[in-house]
């Protein structure tokens, strides 16, 4: 049996995934790993494959252990939420920010499960390691438009959010530690980059070292995205494997080259510390373990293969925490690394002979990552840009000695100005040509149908099934071009089942809200401030969409002093505040009037107004607030504020940073298109 360990890890793998598909109805999962090792133990009575009988036994293990963990740990921890309990745990993660307010991340026992929780509040001068007493409120991450916050921290094993309600007792450790330690050197890092670098090429420099995205611009941060390159912008394995190639040329010039072993323990230590550095995220950890053990294999004589060593990360992540199978940079570093380390080098062999074989090769590298990531792109970010490809192999020749450069001034202890000027230039010349593709209007496609997780999800074993049965690359690549020609295909049926029905998209920003009703290449806006954080969200739906004018924009406050702004949306009729006005399409009608305006589309009203009971059989989107409790009285109601527990809100769906997509049809039928 060839790969033993690239078999196991992966197969292992492939079983947490499918049980997360099961969520918390873990009698399922367990009847299905029951059903799986029934299965192994028929396939090694029968004497077949070993292989297969090795890859049911390890899908029926994951499955059991996810079963397990999700009763023994996750559901004791998500019943706490609502209550009121005072924890006492250790302080593994800090954040400061203005204000004197901080965010922490709390390492504690509740329900009798070990688990991590997030504050944010008074910054209490608690750092890495210290103690904490303090008593709480407990509530659930949600995932939301501005942040998967569910999602992002699930795999990290915090589940739950904490709002403070007494003063926090700190007990210093007195411990040294290195976590720590390291921790405040990325932020002291990050600072003097800050300050040697003052405009947007110090925050992109932030961002491609260090994964701090915080300064970047709305504006960059999309382009980044529609561009392609949004892991340049997070710590990936490519920082490690870079960092560590600068080490080991700087072993090479000293003496310790012609000790193999002392080279390769000096080697894995460093690579151990600038994991800390980058603060444990998974993508990092598995580039670690994949590295330590591909140059292992020099002074232990034995061979190294891709395979093998992501199957062993994959392994010994997820054991410790079997629910980061879902971690989206764990596995898109995990495709990536495939597809740069298998699926490029047979793809070069065939391709990338002749002349100019050096930039073929580049460009199959670069295209290898980015097929074998897209189904993941598409699940994870929505959407996939067409011009990733092109934009990352102009993009590498400036990434790389940007990130070299941000690395050796780490190494020299934040000294070496001119490493950081270089580094700007590198990152001034990247932001000219993120904006250059991003700004182009079809270089980034959204996907937002349902269809799309299990469709990419069963596209990528199967993609997988093909390679390891026939061996074949050509074989191989007919399957991922069928896989994308059934993405388009399904995409194309839903385009055209949603030909003649409106579509509905809402935002809020937690104070104001917008309404875009589009519908036959109609398109009507209605914001209920000038808020520029809302301008930001249409500009973006505008672009995402491929919308380059819309029949109607209407704002109704102006409390921001952002009209001006408005006004420049391409329209054909803007009402600035405090008109009436009435204007509508065969479909669609808008009426604004003072402070409140009304959508009616295919007989369903949509109201935009200031927070009061709204009226029976509409569709209401407040913004304000209000103690009060409301009387929905069977009305399906849009806030844009936090209402959960709140008396008489069954119906409520709250909108605070999110996006909701609706579609309405030609009935005046109303169904949930998307949830961001």
């Amino acid at each position: 049996m060839r790969h033993k360990l690239g078999l196991i890890g992966f197969s292992y793998l492939a079983g947490l995934i499918c049980a997360e598909f099961f969520g918390t109805f873990t009698i399922g999962v367990f009847t299905v790993a029951a059903l799986l090792l029934i299965s192994a133990v028929a396939v090694i009575k029968s004497g077949k494959s070993a292989s297969t009988a090795v890859a049911l036994f390890t899908v029926s293990a994951a499955m059991s252990v996810h079963g397990i963990y999700t009763l023994t740990v996750y559901i004791p921890v998500i019943e706490c939420a609502g209550k009121t309990a005072e924890i006492n745990g250790t302080i593994t993660d800090v954040r400061y920010y203005g204000h004197d307010t901080a965010a922490y991340t709390i390492k504690t026992d509740i329900n009798g499960a070990e688990t991590g929780i997030n504050m944010f509040g008074e910054d209490n001068a608690g750092e890495i390691g210290d103690n904490i007493r303090i008593t709480v409120k407990l509530s659930l991450l949600k995932d939301n438009q501005r942040f998967a916050e569910k999602s992002y921290y699930k795999p990290k094993n915090i589940f739950l959010s904490a709002s403070p309600k007494s003063k926090a007792e700190i007990i210093p450790s007195g411990k040294f530690s290195v976590k720590k330690l390291l921790s405040d050197y990325s932020d002291y890092i990050g600072q003097k980059i800050g300050l040697l670098l003052t405009g947007e090429e110090g925050d992109i420099l932030n961002a491609i070292f260090l994964g701090d995205r915080t300064g970047l611009s709305d504006g960059l941060s999309e382009n980044i995205k529609r561009s392609g390159v949004s892991h340049f912008t997070a710590v990936s394995g490519l920082h490690l494997t870079l960092i560590s190639h600068i080490i080991l040329l700087i072993i090479s010039l000293t003496p310790l080259k012609r000790h193999r072993y002392l080279k390769f323990s000096v080697l894995a230590v460093l690579i151990l510390l600038f994991i800390l550095f980058f603060r444990l995220s998974h993508s990092v950890v598995r580039a670690g373990i994949m590295l330590i053990i591909y140059y292992g294999s020099e002074p232990f004589m034995r061979k190294s293969n891709v395979f093998n060593s992501t199957g062993a990360a994959a392994l010994l992540i997820t054991l410790c925490d079997p629910y980061a199978c879902t971690d989206a940079g764990l596995l898109m570093s995990l495709a990536g690394t495939l597809g740069v380390g298998a699926a490029s080098t047979a793809a070069a062999r065939e391709f990338g002979k002749g002349r100019f074989s050096t930039v073929k090769r580049a460009f199959i590298a670069s295209l290898s990552a980015i097929l074998c990531t897209f189904p993941l792109s598409c699940v994870y970010f929505g959407g996939f840009s067409a011009v990733g490809a092109v934009t990352n192999f102009i993009l590498y020749p400036l990434f790389l000695p940007a990130l070299a450069c941000a690395a050796l001034f780490a190494m020299l202890g934040g000294n070496g100005s001119i490493l950081i000027f270089l580094a700007g230039l590198c990152a001034k010349g990247m932001i000219r040509i993120i904006n250059l593709f991003g700004n182009f209007k079809y270089a980034y496609f959204p996907l937002d149908y349902a269809f799309i997780a299990p469709v990419s999800f069963l596209s990528a074993i199967f993609i997988l099934l093909v390679h390891f049965r026939f061996k074949d690359l050509r074989k191989t690549l007919k399957a991922i071009s069928l896989s994308v020609c059934v993405m388009l295909f399904l995409t194309a049926v839903c385009d055209i089942y949603f030909y003649d029905k409106a579509k509905l998209t809402m935002y809020s920003d937690g104070d104001d809200a917008c309404i875009i009703a589009e519908h036959m290449g109609s398109v009507f806006i209605a914001v209920s401030d000038d808020s520029p954080k809302l301008l930001q969200n249409i500009n973006d739906y505008m672009k995402n969409n491929f919308i380059e004018e819309v029949s109607a924009l209407t704002v109704l406050n102006a409390n921001h002093n952002a009209v001006s702004r408005y006004s420049e949306i391409p329209c054909k009729i803007f009402i600035p505040p405090e008109t009436q006005k009435e204007v509508y399409t065969d479909k669609i009608t808008l009426y604004n009037q003072s402070d409140i305006c009304t959508l009616t589309i295919n007989g369903i009203s949509v109201s935009l107004s200031p927070a009061k009971d709204p009226l029976d059989n509409n569709i209401a989107v407040l913004y304000g607030y209000t103690e009060k409790a409301l009387n929905l009285s069977g009305t399906v109601f849009v806030s844009s504020k936090r209402l959960d527990g709140a008396e008489g809100c069954e119906n409520a769906k709250n909108l605070y940073y999110e996006k909701a997509s609706y579609t309405v049809t030609a009935n005046g039928f109303l169904s949930k298109r998307n949830q961001g």
